[in-house]
């Protein structure tokens, strides 16, 4: 909690305990909807006692997954129809313990009537090997509303609009399941038009697009635009790309994702266009070269900026003070608007994945930090995991602790200690060596992944399906991850080669 460190006390204290009571109402809300569906009717869900012992040691091991997927599932469906809302938190959580089917909860909630149909016939089927199984079940703390969850969305996978809760009920009842998790199966199936509506949000809809305009006056371009076809699924992702050869730049670095809706931010195409532009030319320039050379060489910045020459400087001043100082401060507007969007819900109640290299991680990093300025309650339960590659802000812990308070899951930094064009715009535009994309982030909970292969900034855009499956990324294909570092990385690393003859010429001609 040491990001309080720059508010007053009254302000720390409040925010760490609306963070720690938005903690103790969900772990409290999981607790009661396990106890739902792993145990008979009658039983009380216990209250979690903030000085109980919490020791896993001598608990039993969780059953084979074969085992616990109904019941994990059940959970799943009995807390997302419940509070019409996933939590990333939930998400992380329930992940750990065991597989789910989040596509079945989805066909579920979107198509009820066909799973009452698939349902009846299942229920038919095993309301007997049910009963059978019932005292194995009972043994390893699966419960008849585990069974209930088995039917409704492990064995359906699907399940669609109106029902009446009297057929869900007598559906239930051939399985022999009653009281409470009859009542909250169905309840949930019934209302699943509207859970749907909460939990995918609008995007793409009017609403939504009158949404971004809102907030986009500072910000002349920003759009979401989708990688791929929408599926609607449990989870989303939005990616953000940090300059632009072009506009397809947007979406096509993230096409080595599967799984998840996956979306791209759209900002400032043409800055990001200029920015792109002015790398080709900066890394081509013998000031980049002979900055290159001296960094591989000593591994030290501080001789480098005596080196140069007033030629060089003025070559490396015309990038800094133009495309890339003004790109930077876009990303900075754009991030406070995504980070607002966020907060308002505009990828639904839903897990979201980020991911972004260059002034893309800079735009997710701001939004962030704006989210940690909102209060917990609005934001505690939001982002789940969270992977930034080359970033050009400082690697001092105060951010970035706050940033790790609001991810349930992972938050990666990916560094390349090689990138002697983010050294030198990082040291001359912020004279400040310490920068995350070129260093460990010394924080508790952030995980540092050292990328060797990004030899320049200009490589992050090939290499990031590589850096992403470097880090173990769900979703990340490896078919297009290989296919990507053919068509991109390769031809990059050919642009960027230097020569033995080159490489001397800079040292002799001072730059």
């Amino acid at each position: 909690m040491s990001e309080y460190q720059t508010s007053s006390a009254p302000q720390k204290e409040d925010i760490k305990k609306g963070f720690e009571k938005e903690i103790d109402e969900w772990a409290q809300m999981i607790v009661d909807r396990a106890w739902t569906a792993c145990k008979s009717p009658g039983d009380v869900c216990p209250k979690l006692d903030p000085l109980a012992d919490t020791s896993t040691t001598n608990l039993d091991h969780i059953p084979p997954v074969n085992q616990t997927a109904s019941v994990f599932n059940a959970v799943l469906f009995l807390v997302v129809t419940s509070t019409q809302s996933y939590s990333s938190r939930t998400r992380s959580f329930l992940v750990s313990l065991g597989s789910l089917d989040e596509g079945a909860v989805v066909r579920t909630l979107k198509h009820p009537d066909q799973a009452l149909k698939e349902a009846q016939e299942h229920a038919q089927e095993t309301t007997v090997a049910h009963a059978e199984r019932g005292k194995t079940l009972r043994m390893v703390g699966i419960g008849v509303g585990a069974v209930a969850g088995g039917i409704l969305v492990g064995v359906t996978g699907g399940l669609a609009a109106p029902l009446v809760g009297s057929g869900v009920a007598t559906i239930l009842g051939w399985a022999g399941i009653g009281g409470t998790a009859v009542s909250l199966f169905a309840s949930g199936l019934a209302g699943s038009a509207v859970v749907c509506g909460a939990l995918f949000g609008a995007y793409g809809a009017r609403s939504t697009a009158e949404m971004v305009e809102r907030y986009t006056r500072e910000v002349r371009d920003l759009k979401i635009v989708p990688v791929m076809p929408s599926k609607d699924t449990l989870a989303v992702r939005l990616c953000v790309s940090g300059w632009l050869d072009d506009a397809a730049d947007v979406t096509a670095p993230w096409t080595i994702f599967g799984g998840d809706d996956t979306f791209a931010l759209q900002w400032e195409v043409d800055a990001l266009k200029d920015l792109a532009n002015a790398l080709s030319v900066l890394i081509k320039s013998h000031a980049m070269k002979f900055a290159k050379v001296e960094i591989i060489k000593r591994t030290v910045f501080t001789s480098l900026m005596a080196s140069l020459s007033p030629m060089a400087w003025l070559k490396i001043g015309q990038i800094i003070d133009n495309p890339w100082m003004n790109a930077k401060a876009l990303a900075v507007k754009a991030g406070a608007i995504l980070g607002e969007l966020i907060a308002k819900r505009a990828f639904g109640n839903r897990p979201l994945t980020l991911t972004g290299y260059s002034l893309g991680s800079l735009v997710i990093f701001e939004a962030l930090r704006h989210l940690a300025s909102l209060p917990p309650k609005e934001t505690t339960h939001l982002i789940q995991d969270v992977y930034l590659f080359g970033t050009p802000v400082p690697s001092d812990d105060v951010a970035w602790k706050a940033s790790r308070r609001l991810v349930a899951g992972r938050l990666v930094n990916g560094y390349a200690t090689d990138d002697y064009v983010l050294a030198v715009l990082s040291r001359v535009s912020d004279v400040n060596w310490s920068v995350s994309g070129l260093e460990p982030v010394d924080v508790m909970g952030v995980e540092n992944i050292l990328c060797e292969e990004v030899e320049g900034h200009t490589y992050w855009r090939g290499m990031i399906g590589a850096c992403l499956r470097k880090s173990g990324t769900p979703g990340v294909v490896s078919v297009a991850v290989d296919q990507q570092m053919q068509e991109v990385a390769v031809p990059t690393a050919k642009d960027d080669a230097l020569g033995d003859e080159e490489v001397e010429r800079p040292f002799q001609q001072g730059g």
